[in-house]
């Protein structure tokens, strides 16, 4: 069976997509998926004027930010242009932010951010909050990511996946 036929790939932010003050990315719909990885490539001109901070909120609408997600996280331990350790993550560690203190330690990484869609849900009886949005907030004054989600596990997997954006 082929990789796109038990996941979903969604880009996010495209290339040229420009970081400044607080951003959110495209939401991404995990109703049909139990769980969401989400890879961030930093550019190695990143500036940060304070400290910035990457967290990933759901919500029950496109967009939404109604409850921050804890998540598990890696960033890798080089950046891009060692190519040699670029595959290289750091330990896996659990948080509802990533603090971002300096452009040293995020310039050039990639950022791992993993979530199962039942930690979404909500603690009101019943309701879940289904899709899920990466917010990059405040602090950084330049720099330019992409990013994907890679829906996987799907509910009902099948040739063609649902659209989960």
């Amino acid at each position: 069976m082929l990789f796109s036929q038990k996941n979903a790939v969604i880009m996010i932010a495209d290339v040229n997509t420009t970081v400044s003050g607080n951003t959110e990315l495209n939401s991404v719909n995990m109703a049909l998926y139990d769980h969401a990885t989400f890879i961030i490539q930093i550019a190695s001109t990143l500036v940060i004027a304070s400290t910035a901070q990457i967290t990933l909120e759901s919500a029950t609408s496109d967009s939404g930010d109604t409850a921050d997600v804890t998540f598990h996280y890696r960033i890798s331990t080089a950046t891009q242009a060692t190519l040699s350790s670029a595959g290289t993550y750091g330990a896996d560690a659990t948080a509802s932010l990533i603090s971002i203190a300096s452009a040293a330690d995020f310039a050039g990484k990639t950022v791992l951010l993993e979530v199962d869609g039942d930690e979404l849900r909500s603690s009101t009886a019943g309701l879940v909050y289904n899709w899920v949005t990466v917010d990059i907030e405040s602090g950084i004054t330049t720099g330019r990511i992409s990013a994907y989600a890679i829906l996987s596990n799907p509910r009902f997997a099948g040739a063609s996946m649902p659209v989960a954006i």
